[in-house]
């Protein structure tokens, strides 16, 4: 179990690093007050990807909360759709990749609750 939890975490981290690009390149740069204008590098903002024991939910899917914002939207494990929240569009490419590569194992912990074992799973948490 240990091991799959680090590869989730590293898998989790590969998937932060990817919104930090698409916010980098989508985000308004600023030219401070002498004219000289900031770029920006990389920021990592706070995730967190996890899955609930939601009795009247049958369809597989996971939970997502980024740069500070509690369930920012939910995805279809089966299909990386997302299926509601206010996430920004920008990033459903690569989090539909993140969730097709990780797809085997996020199906295992959708059964794994669905068995009743623990009624929350944190898959990774980033901050």
């Amino acid at each position: 179990m240990e091991e799959w939890s680090e590869y989730m975490k590293n898998e989790v981290q590969e998937l932060q690093k990817k919104l930090a690009q698409i916010d980098l390149i989508m985000e308004p740069k600023k030219s401070n007050k002498n004219g000289f204008l900031e770029i920006l590098l990389v920021k990592l903002k706070n995730i967190k990807i996890k899955m609930y024991q939601e009795r009247s939910h049958n369809l597989p899917h996971i939970h997502i909360d980024y740069n500070n914002k509690i369930h920012a939207a939910s995805y279809a494990i089966q299909t990386g759709v997302k299926i509601e929240g206010s996430i920004s569009k920008k990033y459903d490419r690569e989090i539909l990749n993140w969730i097709l590569k990780n797809q085997d194992n996020l199906i295992k912990i959708w059964e794994l609750l669905k068995k009743g074992n623990d009624p929350e799973i944190v898959i990774g948490k980033l901050v």
